[in-house]
């Protein structure tokens, strides 16, 4: 889609009322700040209240609009924080007296009859692009109401900002008088001035003046840098140093048009029935206190009366409304219900006739929903509380068992804990009658705790035996698109089922003050979990619906994802054991090594000062110690990210950077697994999580075992804290180069293809080939550099990237990558036509078919869909990786032998196996062999034909830790 701000506007009929959008979150800080402390008889903060109240009723009173939407941000994060880990990562939490405020502001917006909307994971500036450009689309003229200066890439003729606070209207040719750019301009702009509240960094060197020079000069960034010879000054050097960075940086910057927020027209007309919200704003304005408002509310002219929005409903266009609500059907607007207002049968289980029923339920079907409540989200430590079930939609069941909440007249009603899970043993175990949940995994580690076994045989293809698991929601989601949204069940109601959920936060409470589930009131835990299982439910109906006709998405599902899932769960129970006095004596060597570096840092720089203080390092090096190479933030604080000190030649440098190595080492590993580990087994268990990333890829929590390092020998020494008991050794299987084997099926590439299947080393190869001389010739330099192509080009490194890593010119490094696509066509053409299959499709496939959507890939901001297209490149890639290696666990487990072995970790391309010392070779066979022949063997059997081009190479080794088996 066109960006808003170069949009065509001719269509746009300004004599009808505007649109209008209000940024709710500016409103709040805006008066919580502007406006002195208020509060009520009861000590209830209303400042932000009366301010945010009085300012929609004067911008309603001005333009006097039938649409109109108030947007605010939620606490969850979006993909911009996804992106970068600085995103908005300085900024102080909210006041805690404006934070009581909002729940009050978000039920005056309701009941005021306009359009409230909060979407988790979008932020309220990406709503209110989204709705700007589809109004402007369709005819309307908009009126976005906010503070924010970013919002001025939306500028147009159509699109203008109002300051409510001020008054002061910004159109086109006020952004030009404004900053000395065009709308159009603005997010180059921001890409390259940075905002240190945002945590976008920017380009160093360039500040307005010189952003807006650049701009007024160039255009645009991409004209900057094809004219780079011509830009002098700091400026220059900050764009051809930071070239890499300014994507992310336009991606962070850029406001998202076209999101997927699901909304009819209509659903934006005000609401100007005055018996639809006169009794909540009379209930509101009473216990705020508002004695003024709540006397308007008898005055024929109040808002609440006869709307606002009245005088101009007349001159609505009823053909114009049609052609809007046609228009945007595509994309409906979200209009969020909640739960408890549908039709619906929810039963608390409190007697065994009722139970005795729901048994007979249960042991009669096909299939049903079963979920745990307990007390605690951490498996490992979690009491069962209640158990829920769902047969149909719009019904369900929960049983409570262990609530205790002093003075609860329901608690001595409650069944016998094991009465009940003996009952429901063998239907739970029977994989004749299919179970279906949310999250299975978490709720088959639970109910192991009580002898119940949710998984039993894992392969449905095994002799006699079927999964018990008819369907994992959250796996069948993320199978569908992962990237559509976040794949929690309160997620997954909004977007699939345009419902609200209750939170727990409204069932337990929030903060210091939240309780477990077994202290909730039983009535008001069994909607919670009655919803629970009933919101499940509607989702197996929706996907069931979605997957019909989607043999390879079931395959996916049912023969890898769920498969792999119930796998992981058993290597969560079994955990991975740790020498704890070995991680001990570490901790008490980096703690000396830390000590003696901090007198090394005293005595350089002549003083004491804190090296964990990014201020107080930063003060030292460039104005006490006169560094040279200083790079101040826009917050006036120096810079000591790595990436800065890597360039700067001093012996503190070397110092500091040592000193955060060491402290990163030991808060992170030597003291944090010593105090996760399980203090009778000295066991660690970690958390895999399936449906995180964009790739398939498998994430690991609590602790994090997939970023140990490896490629330090201080890094290694974390690793031989993971030990085997007595009688076993650890064995690792790593798959070789797989993504680079992967690249020569895809590409084709005659070259790549024959060095795999001539068993060349694959960088030297490449060497030989890209510098014309025989393999044995090659320098352990140009081996070197041919790695770094090699890997490089898999991420669409660009000749910048690829001169920083070789420390070579830029020149250099781009004939370099000019005489590798030379030898390797192929590759060059897969590139060429994965980036426009992306942009035909909106998506690429694994291996298996998997589909990986690419939303950004047709963006109007250039930075960020190039950004999406190197991405686009990679992402089969990753992607087909990650399909083997769960491919590799289905087949692995097939035939692994489980009393002599067991498998313990994935680790990217790795697995990790606990294994009896006397069967060490046989066992390193058997997972060999499965691991090489997951395509021509695994896959096949499930339905998949992939004739691999090249051969599947899997190094296998052992040792009593792993390190020595790595």
């Amino acid at each position: 889609m066109p960006n808003v701000a170069t949009m065509d506007t001719s269509q746009v009929d300004k004599d009808k009322p505007p649109f209008i959008l209000v940024d709710g979150s500016y409103y709040l800080f805006r008066t919580f700040h502007a406006l002195p402390e208020m509060t009520t008889t009861q000590g209830q903060h209303t400042n932000a209240i009366r301010g945010t109240l009085n300012a929609l009723l004067k911008l309603m009173r001005r333009y006097h609009p039938t649409h109109m939407a108030v947007t605010f941000d939620t606490k969850s994060p979006t993909f911009r924080h996804q992106l970068s880990t600085d995103y908005k990562a300085a900024r102080p939490p909210m006041d805690i007296e404006l934070v009581q405020q909002i729940p009050f502001i978000h039920r005056l917006v309701t009941a005021l009859g306009i359009p409230l909307l909060r979407i988790e994971g979008a932020e309220a500036d990406d709503i209110i692009g989204t709705l700007a450009h589809r109004a402007v689309f369709e005819g309307h003229h908009v009126v976005i109401s906010t503070g924010d200066k970013d919002m001025m890439q939306l500028v147009n003729d159509a699109v203008i900002l109002e300051d409510s606070f001020t008054g002061k209207i910004t159109d086109t040719q006020g952004v030009i008088d404004k900053l000395g750019i065009e709308p159009k301009q603005m997010i180059d702009y921001l890409t390259l001035m940075g905002d240190s509240s945002d945590g976008i960094k920017g380009v160093p060197g360039i500040g307005k003046k010189t952003a807006k020079d650049l701009l007024n000069e160039y255009g645009d960034i991409d004209n900057m840098l094809k004219n780079i010879g011509y830009i002098k000054g700091r400026g220059a050097k900050g764009l051809i140093e930071h070239a890499d960075e300014i994507p992310l940086n336009a991606q962070l910057a850029t406001i998202v048009t076209d999101l997927d927020i699901g909304q009819d027209w209509e659903d934006l007309r005000i609401n100007t029935d005055p018996s639809a919200h006169i009794d909540e704003l009379r209930a509101l304005y009473t216990e705020l206190e508002f004695k003024n408002e709540l006397a308007s509310l008898d005055h024929p002219n109040h808002p609440a009366n006869n709307g606002a929005g009245s005088v101009a409903n007349s001159q609505a266009s009823t053909e114009s409304q049609a052609q809007i609500a046609k228009a945007m059907q595509s994309t409906k607007i979200e209009n969020i219900k909640s739960s408890k207002s549908q039709d619906k049968a929810w039963h608390t289980v409190l007697d065994m006739p009722a139970f005795d029923s729901l048994v007979a339920q249960l042991a009669a079907a096909t299939h049903f929903v079963i979920d745990t409540e307990t007390t605690s989200i951490y498996w490992r430590q979690a009491e069962i509380v209640g158990l829920s079930f769902a047969l149909q939609a719009h019904e369900a069941y929960y049983i409570p068992l262990t609530h205790s909440l002093e003075g609860d007249e329901l608690i001595a009603k409650q069944l016998d804990r094991d009465t009940v899970l003996a009952r429901l043993k063998p239907i739970l175990e029977n994989a004749d009658i299919g179970k279906i949940g949310q999250h299975l995994k978490y709720d088959a580690h639970i109910l192991s705790h009580y002898d119940i076994d949710l998984i039993g045989s894992i392969h449905s293809n095994a002799e006699h035996s079927k999964n018990n698991w008819a369907m994992d929601t959250m796996l069948a989601s993320y199978v569908i698109n992962a990237a559509i949204t976040r794949h929690g069940m309160d997620d997954l109601a909004r977007h699939y089922l345009q419902t609200q959920t209750i939170s727990y936060e409204d069932v337990a409470g929030k903060g210091a003050k939240q309780v477990t589930f077994d202290q909730v009131a039983i009535d008001i835990a069994s909607d919670y979990a009655c919803e629970d299982a009933d919101i499940t439910y509607q989702l197996f109906d929706v996907f069931n619906e979605k997957l019909i006709d989607d043999a390879n998405n079931i395959k996916l599902l049912h023969e890898l994802e769920i498969p792999v899932a119930q796998i992981l769960c058993q290597m969560e129970a079994h955990g991975i054991l740790i020498k704890r006095p070995f991680l001990n004596e570490l901790s008490k060597r980096f703690d000396e090594e830390i000590i003696a570096l901090e007198a090394q840092a005293y005595e350089v720089a002549g003083e004491e000062f804190n090296l964990g203080s990014p201020k107080q390092l930063g003060e030292m090096l460039f104005d006490k110690l006169g560094v040279p190479g200083g790079k101040k933030t826009k917050s006036g604080q120096y810079s000591t990210g790595e990436a800065v000190l890597s360039k700067v030649d001093h012996p503190l440098v070397d110092i500091v950077l040592e000193y955060r190595s060491l402290s990163k080492l030991k808060s992170t590993y030597t003291d944090a697994l010593d105090a996760v580990a399980d203090s009778e087994t000295d066991r660690v268990h970690t958390s895999y999580h399936q449906a995180l990333t964009s790739t398939g890829r498998l994430s690991s929590t609590d602790p994090n075992l997939q970023n140990i390092p490896i490629r330090t020998a201080t890094g290694r020494l974390i690793r031989q804290a993971f030990i085997a008991p007595e009688g076993r050794v650890l064995l690792a299987a790593d798959y070789s180069q797989i993504e680079l084997r992967l690249m020569a099926h895809f590409s084709g590439d005659a070259n790549l293809t024959r060095a795999f299947n001539e068993g060349l080393d694959i960088h030297s190869a490449t060497a030989a080939e890209v510098l014309g001389k025989a393999v044995t010739e090659v320098s352990a330099t140009e081996r070197r550099n041919a790695k770094a192509i090699n890997f490089g080009l898999l991420y669409g490194m660009s000749a910048f990237g690829l001169a920083k890593q070789l420390q070579m010119s830029r020149g250099e490094a781009q004939d370099y990558i000019d005489m590798y696509f030379e030898r390797y066509p192929s590759v060059k053409q897969y590139m060429i036509d994965t980036r426009a299959s992306a942009h035909e499709r909106g998506y690429i496939e694994t291996i298996l078919g998997r589909k990986l959507y690419t939303p950004d890939i047709t963006h109007s901001n250039q930075m960020v869909r190039r950004g999406a297209e190197r991405a686009a490149i990679n992402a089969p890639l990753q992607g087909s990786a990650a399909d083997l290696i769960k491919l590799a666990m289905v087949a692995v487990d097939k035939v692994l032998p489980k009393e002599q072995a067991k498998m313990l970790l994935q680790v990217h391309d790795e697995l990790v196996f606990e294994v009896d010392s006397d069967k060490v070779a046989e066992i390193s066979q058997l997972i060999k062999d499965a691991m090489q022949n997951v395509l021509s063997e695994t896959a096949k059997d499930m339905g998949w034909e992939v004739d691999f081009v090249v051969p599947l190479l899997v190094e296998t080794d052992s040792g009593a830790n792993w390190d020595e088996a790595h």
